[in-house]
This record gives structure tokens, sequence and C-alpha cells, in this order.
């Protein structure tokens, strides 16, 4: 294999193929109001009825699940998932003539390109080159079980089922969560020994598992530890709660607004999102008339975030007049659009700063911002951190690229997941398999919301 700063030398011209768009299938569409496209269809409930070239066969009652360049994925009223060649198809039919709104996000409907499925199908070989080496490295095996055991992958399942079963709780709910990550079942007694367990580390993991798996008969434990003193246990007890929709902590959260502890005040804010109504948004904005420093950007940043206008033009006024802000302000707005905070940022990009990790990933949070501002032009960025040898810094370009969640990022990806060192190469595997299913991507970020990792 070659080293990974060989492979990354190849990456920014593969990389300009970000922009290029995804051509359709070129099979007739008919039965629609308005002429429409395989792309949107596709991810809806529409039901559609395909007819064959050479037999004029009809099959009917499908879904289009996938569009690829020289196939469809369709999904029968049985359930069942059936390839179509596109050469075999004379047509498909809008069997009600609409097609209906999407249930998923646009990055769900989202294809990948052959060449996008390429770097896909190494991925999955290479995690299983890694998962074979990591025989001494219980966490990397355990990770690389998890994107296997969404290929269907029985000894990577088996593996994290037996550690689920095994004498250590810690272990066991490191498997728990794994399995939650690869979208299989996990226990409810063991989430119950989590929560009664005398192990604090054991509670403290448990309560963010059952917050995420939505585990109700946790909640006489989760609101005891809702009143802990300690951050350890009431942060993930306040998230858990407010992810099974308890608005009676509500007073006590937005009395930790003003908390200096970085883990409860942003549990807080998590908190308060989650429960947005008319009477928490009134009652954010009252606080914010008298409140400063740090719990006035809290507030401005959740305003923001549930779509209130104030949030927008509190975050504005704090760009213009707090120096000390204007950075990690300039990352919501430019993410937005906004002209003079993305013009920040590039000029941020162009200024030579001491490359410690904090500047770095900074500069790797300033390319995300563009990336979705709209400037493809930042990717490059990436591509330059990705040769740092520091983990926390290539890392941070990892997550953000799932964050990001484009398919087109995919391509980026192709040298990591070649390199030779296999703690990167599955950093790079695992944000290819993110990219390419969004299921286990929306599992990946709620799970990292929890455990930061």
């Amino acid at each position: 294999m070659m080293s990974r700063a060989q492979f990354f030398a190849m990456a920014l011209s593969m990389a300009l193929q970000f922009t290029v768009a995804h051509a359709d299938l070129d099979i007739p569409i008919l039965g629609a109001e308005r002429p429409v496209s395989l792309a949107d269809i596709a991810g809806t409930s529409t039901l559609i009825t395909v007819t064959f070239s050479e037999s004029g066969a009809r099959d009917t009652n499908l879904q289009l699940v996938e569009v690829h360049s020289d196939r469809i994925i369709v999904r029968t009223s049985d359930n069942d998932t059936i390839p179509y060649l596109g050469d075999a198809i004379e047509s498909i039919t809008l069997q009600e003539g609409l097609i209906e709104r999407r249930h998923r996000s646009e990055i769900d409907a989202q294809m990948l390109r052959a060449e996008h499925q390429r770097v896909v199908d190494r991925a999955w070989m290479r995690l299983r080159d890694i998962f074979n080496a990591a025989a001494n490295n219980q966490q990397l095996r355990i990770q690389a079980a998890v994107c296997l055991t969404l290929a269907g992958d029985e000894e990577a399942n088996n593996y994290l089922r037996q550690l689920a079963e095994s004498n250590d709780i810690i272990t066991q709910l490191e498997a728990t969560g794994a399995l939650y990550l690869a979208g299989d079942a996990i226990s409810d007694t063991l989430l119950r020994q989590g929560l009664e367990s005398g192990n604090r580390n054991a509670r403290a993991m448990a309560a963010s598992l059952a917050g995420l798996t939505e585990f109700e008969e946790g909640l006489e434990h989760l609101n005891i530890m809702f009143q802990d003193r300690a951050v350890q246990l009431s942060a993930p007890a306040t998230r858990a709660l407010a992810r099974l929709g308890q608005r009676q902590i509500v007073p006590t959260v937005m009395d930790m607004l003003k908390e200096l502890n970085e883990q409860k005040g942003e549990a807080a804010i998590f908190a308060l999102k989650k429960l947005a109504d008319d009477a928490v948004i009134e009652q954010l904005k009252f606080k914010l008339l008298e409140a400063e420093g740090i719990m006035r950007f809290r507030i401005v940043r959740i305003l923001h975030d549930v779509g209130d206008p104030m949030g927008m033009d509190e975050l504005q006024y704090i760009f213009e007049s707090y120096p000390t802000l204007a950075p990690e302000v300039a990352l919501v707005l430019a993410s937005e659009g906004n002209w003079d905070a993305t013009e920040f940022l590039r000029n941020r990009l162009t200024r030579r700063e001491d490359p410690t990790i904090a500047n770095l990933r900074y500069r790797a949070r300033n390319a995300q911002a563009l990336l979705e501002g709209g400037d493809p032009s930042a990717m490059a960025v990436f591509q330059d951190l990705l040769r740092q040898e520091e983990p926390e810094v290539f890392n941070t370009v990892f997550e953000l690229m799932v964050e990001l969640g484009n398919p087109r990022l995919i391509t980026l990806l192709q040298p990591g997941v070649e390199t030779i060192d296999n703690e990167f190469a599955f950093g790079a595997c695992q944000t290819v398999i993110a990219l390419a299913k969004p299921g286990f991507r929306e599992r990946l970020l709620l799970y990292r919301e929890e455990f930061g990792n």
C-alpha cells in the first residue's frame, strides 16, 4: 500500500469532481402532471409501475429507493428490495400521477455516482482488514465491527453480541452503544442494570443510551441523576430527559444556562432546543433582556437554532460588536450565506497562523462553514488538513464531513481508505460509510452528541 502522503498527492484532482452533477438514467416517466426526473421520485412514497422492454411485462406497486448509473433499486409491497437494470426498462409510470412529499431529508435522496460506489466498496474491504488486524485494540475492533454489521457480517455482529453479554458492565454498555450504531436491537435489561449500577461511569453511559433509544422505563433513575450535583451524571440525564420530552425539567434547565461549567451549559442548550415551544421561547427572550456574558450567548444560540428572528439579529450584533466572539459567530452566519461572515472566514484562511491543534481544528470548522454556505473551493482545506499527523486534527475533519453529509465528499476520502495507518484508515472508512448510508449517519451524529466521539 502507498503511504498516506503519497495518496493525498492524488486527491485534489479527484476532489474537483465534487461539483459535477449526477445524470439520471434515460427512462421515460409517464403519468406525471409535470415533467419529473427519477431523482424527484426516489425516496418518496409514490407508487410506480415498471414496464419492461422485451416482454412488455409490468411490475406494479413499487417504490423507487435508489438510482444508479446503470440500474434502479425498488422496494416491493412485501418490503423486498430489488435491482432492475436500466437497459431492461421501457418506462416508469406514476400510478397516481403525483409525487408525494419526501419524508427523508434531501441528503437521503442523493444517489452515488459510480466512482463514489467504488470507494464505498473498497471501504467495506478495508474495514474487514482493520477488524482482523485489531485483535489487540478492542476499541478499534468494536468500531470496525459496527460498520461491518451494517453490511450483514455475522462474525462482526456476533463479536458485538458476545461483548454485550460479558461480565463487565462498562464493556457491555460500550458494545450496546455499538449495536445501537449498527441499527441492531439492544437489551432493555442491560439499560436498567446500567442505570441502577453503583459504577458512575456505567450510570452515565446508560443514561445517554436511554435517551438515544427513548427508554421510558428509565425515567425514575434519570430524574434522580438529573438532580445530582455531579455533571458527569446530570448532563447526560438532562439530554436524555429532553429526548424523552419531559417538560417538567424546563425551569431547572433555564437556571443551568448561567452555569460556568461548559458541560452543564451545553446540556442546557441541547435540552431547551429540544423542548422549545412558544412558552419556552418567550421565557428565553425575557431572560435575554438582562443576560450578560456566556449566558447571553447561550440564549442567543438557542433562539437562532429554533428559528426565532431575534436569534439571528442578536448573532449579527455580536459578530459586529464583540471581536473575541466573532470567530465562533462567523461559523454560524457563514454557513447560512452571510456575506460579511464568509469574507471574515476566507480572510482567516489566508492568514499565517501557528499550526497548533486548536488553530488547525478551527481551520477545519471554517472550511465546513464555507462549504455549507456554498463555497466548494474550501474542500481543498480539508485535503490539506488530512495530511496532518495529529489524530485530533484529521478526526475533526472526518467528523465535520459526516456533519456535512454530502456523498460527493467520498472521493476526497479515497486516499485515507487506502493508507496503511489503520486508525486513520478506519476514520476514513467510517466517514465513507456514513456518507453512503444516511440511516447510519443519523445514528452516528446522535451518538456523537452524547459521547463526543
